[in-house]
């Protein structure tokens, strides 16, 4: 009977576990939900060196993970980004259109491509997965454990760099244009010039600058009941401007140091000694240089130069006839055009 008992208990448990592990496998699994991604076009405009459409893009998906970009696509939400150089910096636009036409527009301003650029995908991530702002600032205990060599780059990323960081760069320079100097003959002489410029800038920040000019003046013939004489005058100059004020902005003025170097060269006919002599010529003096740059590539310019000779020639048909002296002091203006390396 005992042994009946103990049979029978055993049969009842064994009953009990195979009904309890068949309930659990017919119990509906709680699935882990998972994250909806946003299928996004990307628009981007932006002045030449502002920032590209896949530095804005790799910004957007570094703030989070809820975005799929794709180049085409009608019935898709778009993202249209448009930068413009300011006067006061860089202004950036973002405007988001939804698939329902619903559409929201952002705009932000800072000193600096960069900056602006990082602002406007933290919003563009925000609009689209407004759990973002909170996903980039979640504790330290909710998130998962990284090394401090994976968290620092994960920083950089998330965060705009100051402009104290932004890189110095030197942008070179090419220009044309007319000069007019009183320095070199009787009457005013014009010449035709090329200049080539070497500028150092900091994001929008302007620094100092260096420009080196070619000029060949010519002038009206002097005439004299003892002869005549043709004036004409190849020179290159050197100018270096250390500030320009303002730092920002499409206008702009530079005081600059100048310093010239060449020859004089006098052409004498229908007299009885006629001659051809080349003298040195070397000057040296104070400049201001005035510029509008409307474009960040384009820039309209004019230099106006106090000249001091530091050869002073005189030039005579004979001891009772002079036909020209080099002054003291003169001036050279010069007004042209130039275009700059993005």
């Amino acid at each position: 009977m005992v042994r009946f008992r103990v049979a029978s208990a055993c049969l009842l448990a064994a009953a009990l576990a195979v009904t309890t592990a068949v309930a659990a496998e017919e119990a509906p699994r709680e699935e882990t939900p998972r994250e909806e991604t946003q299928t996004l076009r990307v628009l981007y405009a932006a002045p030449a060196g502002c920032g590209t459409r896949a530095s804005f893009v790799a910004e957007l998906e570094a703030r989070t993970p809820r975005v799929h970009v794709v180049d085409v696509g009608e019935s898709v939400t778009t993202v249209s980004v448009e930068l413009l150089d300011r006067t006061t910096g860089i202004v950036g636009q973002l405007s988001l259109r939804e698939q329902n036409g619903a559409e929201t527009l952002r705009a932000v301003a800072g000193k600096s491509c960069e900056e602006v650029v990082a602002a406007l995908a933290l919003i563009a991530a925000v609009l689209v997965d407004p759990e973002a702002m909170t996903r980039a600032t979640a504790p330290a205990s909710t998130a998962p454990v990284a090394s401090p060599s994976d968290a620092e780059p994960r920083a950089r990323e998330q965060q705009p760099p100051p402009a104290s960081e932004e890189t110095l760069r030197l942008r070179p320079s090419l220009g044309t244009g007319v000069a007019m100097t009183s320095t070199v003959a009787p009457s005013l002489s014009i010449a035709p010039a090329l200049e080539l410029g070497l500028e150092l800038e900091r994001g929008s920040w302007r620094g100092p600058m260096l420009l080196l000019s070619l000029e060949r003046f010519s002038s009206a013939t002097v005439t004299k009941h003892a002869g005549s004489a043709d004036f004409s005058t190849l020179l290159g100059r050197v100018s270096v401007c250390p500030l320009r004020w303002p730092a920002h902005g499409i206008a702009f003025l530079a005081p600059c140091g100048a310093f010239e170097a060449g020859s004089l060269h006098v052409d004498v006919s229908q007299t009885i000694d006629e001659q051809e002599p080349t003298v040195l010529w070397l000057a040296a003096g104070p400049g201001l240089h005035l510029e509008l740059r409307p474009l960040r590539v384009l820039g309209v310019e004019l230099d106006l130069l106090g000249i001091f000779p530091l050869v002073r020639d005189n030039f005579l048909f004979s001891p009772e006839i002079q036909v020209f002296s080099i002054p003291v002091v003169g001036w050279t203006g010069r007004v042209g055009v130039k275009a700059v390396w993005p």
